[in-house]
């Protein structure tokens, strides 16, 4: 379900998004929605980047699936925070689960 948010922006924000309005032959709203999601993927990635959050919680705040998270980490060269013995330790308690 949509809402409606009305907002101030500057004039170099509203320049920017009506340039690009033009460049994609979208409406203004289309391009703020686009660049909305992309800034949750970029905030999602920085933040497990840093090691803030899990993979499952970046993919969650991204909107995306773990998978698709992975995928996006790749393209942009994002490297797991997680070291070689977490990585062993998270290994060999999951082996105890099954």
């Amino acid at each position: 379900m949509q809402k409606v948010l009305s907002m101030r922006i500057d004039k170099e924000d509203l320049d920017f998004v009506n340039l690009e309005a033009v460049e994609k032959k979208a409406d203004r709203t289309t391009v703020i929605r686009d660049l909305i999601g992309k800034g949750r993927v970029h905030l999602a990635m920085e933040q497990y980047r840093c090691g803030k959050v899990s993979i499952g919680k970046s993919a969650q705040k991204a909107g995306l699936t773990i998978s698709e998270m992975m995928d996006k980490l790749a393209e942009f060269g994002v490297k797991s925070p997680v070291t070689k013995e977490q990585y062993l330790h998270g290994l060999k308690n999951a082996k105890k689960l099954l």
